[in-house]
């Protein structure tokens, strides 16, 4: 049997067209990369994340600059966030234990969920970009005496 020539050509387009097709359905685009920054269950310390807030997600995302030897007030998260350190070094530590964890430009930090804790930076500031699970009327954090 011959098939007629426009229907070969459409044959051979489609059958040339399915490598791209099967790459965009999976996620390879031409031009994109994506890296992984953090993927994790619990917090720098090693503490578990338990749950969520119950009802309407809220999430935010703040831009927090941090003054060279300066240091955050004593506080704690009651929603799970994660810090990315845009520039600088940033210290973190633990009012309970004194445990601390540095981390520099380019890392990302799991911070702990109901632990009393502050940043601190000595001669080079720091940026860091904080994203925030929560739910409307829950605040991002709490002072701790």
């Amino acid at each position: 049997m011959r098939w007629p020539k426009h229907t070969l050509v459409i044959c051979t387009a489609a059958m040339l067209s399915l490598p791209t097709f099967f790459a965009q359905a999976h996620g390879d685009k031409r031009g994109v990369d994506s890296e992984t920054l953090l993927e994790s269950e619990h917090a720098w310390d090693g503490t578990r994340y338990s749950a969520y807030p119950q009802g309407t997600p809220q999430l935010s995302v703040l831009k927090i600059t941090i003054a060279p030897n300066s240091s955050l007030d004593w506080h704690q998260h009651p929603i799970p966030n994660a810090a990315y350190v845009q520039s600088g070094v940033v210290t973190i530590e633990k009012k309970s234990s004194g445990e601390k964890r540095q981390v520099t430009a380019g890392e990302v930090l799991p911070e702990v969920v109901d632990i009393a804790h502050r940043g601190y930076t000595t001669q080079e500031g720091a940026v860091l970009i904080v994203f925030y699970a929560g739910k409307k009327g829950v605040p991002l954090s709490e002072a701790v005496e």
